[in-house]
């Protein structure tokens, strides 16, 4: 089956790089609902060969989320489910806005982040239609609007499939090194507002009601937070305030960033930075912590360490070099971690410097990831199946 399905691919491979640049060359910034509607209509179009049925969720805002269900999709039974962003971090008037393969690499807006991710996903269905085992595997494919901007739209839609679901591959980039994510830390940001007494800066004394005053102490405060250990980290990145060098301020804020590897830690730091913003040293000063945004740790359990280990063995088994990483940076796997749901990312093709203008993928690893993705379904689902009931 293995050697079928790398044929299939290997066969394909110019209809995968044609989908490729069509989705690439088509501007899908996530605020450009037109934009990344139509990289929607391109995936439709791709598996409407597919017996896939197709329910689109309509957004007035961002662009449609689209949710595909094989055949073996039905009422009991929990699908794997396969998740793809469709939007990317660049604005249609960047001069980001060509395709290009060289030296081994592709380059293109979005090349690993993640149209490439898309279409590994698209074609192990595929590939798994040409076997003529996808009717009878229970699979969902989402792909979603925002995610570059928090998915702020498609959240729920991913937390509802994902709990549903018996498991779930998402498709960011690979690591250079053949790494897959097993697990991720959590985000939560922060807006820290400070309310100071307005005066004339000639008749302050050392009890002025300064905002800023208030503002640097906190922040000071906050980034002692920073745990290099617990790998936890505060980053107290905008601040802002007053009116000009002769006026005591009157109001000052700041936007924080901050990252932990589980809930626990997120729990701790919350309330440190709670008792900070409570705790005002400077005279007829107050402060308001307010959450802006919030990902949940997809933390590296015992049933992410499970499916890594199955697709680590199928890698092996097809020569390909394959490693687990603990990443950083968040993704929807956040989201689906957070409903308690087993989870594996950064199954899309290997690739560098998403989100910059130098963003490029190895050309050799869609083909390998698509055949990686294709035949680690199979055996995920088949030892599901081999579990007693």
């Amino acid at each position: 089956m293995r050697s079928q399905i790398a044929e299939f691919l290997k066969n394909s491979e110019q209809d995968l790089f044609r989908l490729l640049r069509e989705l690439v060359l088509q501007s899908s910034y996530s605020r450009d609902k037109a934009g990344v509607d139509v990289v929607g209509e391109i995936i439709s179009r791709e598996l409407s060969t597919l017996p896939m049925d197709l329910k689109r969720y309509e957004s007035s805002e961002y662009g449609n989320n689209l949710l595909f269900r094989s055949p073996a999709c039905c009422p009991g039974t929990k699908p794997i489910l396969l998740v793809g962003h469709m939007d990317t971090v660049f604005p249609p008037d960047s001069h980001f806005n060509w395709f290009k393969e060289e030296n081994g690499k592709v380059f293109g807006p979005g090349v690993i982040d993640m149209k490439g991710g898309l279409v590994v996903a698209i074609f192990a269905l595929k590939a798994l239609y040409k076997m003529g085992l996808l009717p009878s595997l229970p699979i969902t494919l989402l792909c979603n609007s925002d995610e570059e901007i928090g998915s702020p739209s498609s959240r729920q839609l991913i937390a509802d499939e994902g709990a549903r679901s018996l498991l779930a591959m998402v498709f960011e980039c690979g690591g250079l090194g053949g790494e897959i994510v097993t697990g991720r830390k959590g985000k939560t940001g922060y807006s820290l507002s400070v309310q100071g007494k307005a005066g004339h800066a000639a008749f302050a004394g050392k009890d002025k009601a300064s905002a800023i005053l208030e503002l640097a102490r906190k922040t000071i405060a906050m980034e002692q937070l920073n745990d290099p250990g617990r790998q936890l980290v505060v980053n107290v990145g905008v601040v802002a305030g007053g009116l000009g060098p002769n006026t005591i301020a009157e109001n000052a804020s700041a936007q924080i960033d901050t990252r932990f590897l589980t809930a626990a830690d997120a729990r701790h730091c919350h309330a440190a930075l709670n008792s900070i913003t409570n705790e005002c040293t400077t005279p007829e000063t107050h402060a308001e912590l307010t959450v802006t945004s919030r990902r949940d740790p997809m933390e590296q359990s015992a049933a992410n360490k499970m499916l890594y280990t199955a697709i680590y063995k199928e890698a092996q088994q097809l020569g390909l070099p394959l490693r687990e990483e603990l990443r950083s940076g968040v993704s929807d796997a956040n989201i689906i971690a957070g409903v308690k749901t087993p989870v594996i990312d950064g199954l899309g093709p290997i690739g560098d410097l998403d989100h910059s203008d130098r963003e490029y993928m190895l050309r050799d690893s869609l083909l390998e990831r698509t055949l990686l993705t294709a035949c680690s379904i199979i055996t995920l689902w088949e030892n599901h199946s081999a579990q007693p009931s």
